[in-house]
């Protein structure tokens, strides 16, 4: 855990200074991510893949009672990688095998409207030029649901 937040912190290190004063929410996806996410484990039930696709992860989401679709990084071969899953009170249910998973919990209705909107199946990790309004200001209203147990920077 303390190498993908240390990694990321390091991505995002850039950004920050060039926002800090422009007041934007996050200064990066990186920083949106550590601002917002929350950490999700594996168990004994998790269906672990070597890959997962954003829109398979998203498939999940929608096929399991309480599953949530989640976007983040996680921990793989010794580097932060964009990734999606689909998880249930902090434990993925499906997902890629990873070291660590950091990842924002996001509400159907608005991953929906960001992949019609962007032509994306990633909703946050997609680097589309239309996620810059959401870094200036923020994810809207209940786009982020509950998951996940608070990430290193949750509620600074």
């Amino acid at each position: 855990m303390e190498e993908l937040t240390a990694a990321l912190t390091g991505l995002e290190a850039p950004f920050r200074t060039l926002v800090d004063d422009s007041e934007w929410a996050h200064a990066s996806v990186e920083g949106l991510v550590l601002d917002l996410g929350t950490w999700w484990t594996a168990d004994a039930a998790t269906r672990l893949q070597p890959q997962v696709t954003f829109s398979d992860a998203f498939s999940e989401a929608a096929r399991h009672q309480d599953g949530v679709y989640v976007e983040g990084y996680v921990w793989l071969d010794g580097a932060p990688t964009p990734a999606a899953w689909c998880g249930r009170d902090g434990r993925i249910i499906y997902g890629p095998r990873a070291d660590a998973h950091l990842g924002v919990p996001l509400s159907p209705h608005f991953c929906r409207r960001v992949q019609q909107r962007n032509g994306t199946a990633a909703v946050l990790m997609s680097k589309h030029p239309r996620l810059l309004p959401l870094l200036r200001d923020g994810l809207p209203r209940g786009a982020v649901l509950p998951g996940g147990r608070p990430g290193p920077r949750s509620g600074a």
